[in-house]
């Protein structure tokens, strides 16, 4: 199992890059993240990247699109899917009662308010770091 160990450092402002050395490049990727990986590990990153035809950053940024890593989820995480999911059923029942034709305007401000109250509190769990929180 590699050391993920990352190191990530902001190398620019705006779209111009400077290099350890002072060059300057136009490059507009503006931050570096380092991977500490076992030999075993970095060779399997080699063949994989070498076999799609892709730079080794190029591979583990595609990889990246495709597959988000899992967080852990800390506890804070898990209340926020817990609320999710009861605001969501309460939520489709409200819809539900729309879609029947017997809705309230009183209900539609409780759905409204939910879906406020979902997005505050994943608001408040991506602060904390959790940017893809879910």
């Amino acid at each position: 199992m590699p050391d993920l160990t990352l190191h990530h450092q902001n190398t620019a402002s705006g779209n111009t890059a400077e290099s350890e050395k002072g060059v300057k490049s136009t490059n507009k990727q503006s931050h570096r993240t380092c991977v500490r990986m076992s030999v075993q590990d970095y060779e399997l990153l080699k063949e994989k990247s070498t076999a799609a035809d892709l730079s080794a950053n190029a591979w583990l940024m595609g990889q990246l699109e495709t597959n988000r890593p899992v967080l852990h989820r800390e506890r804070e995480t898990w209340e926020v899917v817990r609320f999710m999911d009861e605001a969501g059923r309460e939520i489709n029942a409200i819809a539900r009662n729309f879609n029947s034709g017997y809705g309230t305007a009183e209900q539609l401000r409780r759905a409204v308010c939910l879906l406020g109250d979902v997005y505050e509190q994943l608001h408040k769990v991506r602060k904390k770091g959790y940017l893809h929180a879910a």
